[in-house]
């Protein structure tokens, strides 16, 4: 069974406070751009207008430097209390014939739009499960969830992300091998690490 992405969205969860790195990571600047603006722009490519962005910590800093024309940007007021209340907010803020959402986070600079694009093409096979990446012997995002998991996504509470929906419903996934899905960046060693391992060819 396939079908088409007209109906697939993306949630690109960008509300964290950036603790560890002492300032937006959102921000940092990485072949030439943002890395909220990298994700935002690949995931419009592939799905056109139909992407939210979920801001909280210091969003109006991250407004005034990142153009968010072409997507939907919803503000997290309770960000505080984790990550699972951005996952809620970017649930509720999808259209209610959304198929899919693909779950996307800003600091995952290796995710361009083939790796995203390959998610949805796996998902196409199999649409009733979750096509979840698969990394060093673990799963995480990004993942895409079919409508029929958007209420778990929704209870989720505290610092219980995605992942944690990837785990309990192990027997559901689709795992795909994406092993650029592990660097992530939370510390400036973590960005230094990707200057220095990394060209600037996709």
């Amino acid at each position: 069974m396939t079908r088409d992405f007209e109906n697939v969205y993306a949630i690109i969860l960008a509300a964290g406070a950036s603790c560890r790195l002492g300032s937006p990571k959102q921000l940092l600047e990485w072949r030439g751009r943002t890395l909220l603006d990298n994700t935002i722009e690949s995931a419009c490519c592939l799905l056109n207008e139909r992407v939210i962005v979920v801001l909280g910590a210091q969003a109006e800093v991250i407004q005034e430097t990142i153009n968010f024309k072409e997507v939907s940007l919803v503000i997290n007021p309770d960000w505080p209390t984790g990550i699972a209340s951005s996952i809620r907010v970017g649930i509720d803020a999808l259209p209610a014939n959304a198929d899919g959402v693909l779950m996307l986070l800003s600091d995952q600079p290796l995710i361009g739009y083939r790796t995203m694009q390959n998610l949805l093409t796996q998902w196409q096979i199999e649409p009733s499960r979750i096509a979840a990446s698969r990394y060093h012997d673990t799963v995480g995002v990004p993942a895409l969830f079919p409508s029929a998991f958007f209420g778990a996504l929704r209870s989720l509470r505290g610092d219980r992300g995605a992942k944690s929906l990837l785990l309990q419903f192990e027997e559901k996934l689709q795992k795909i091998p994406l092993p650029e899905a592990e660097i992530d960046i939370d510390t400036r060693e973590d960005f230094d690490h990707l200057n220095g391992h990394y060209d600037a060819g996709e």
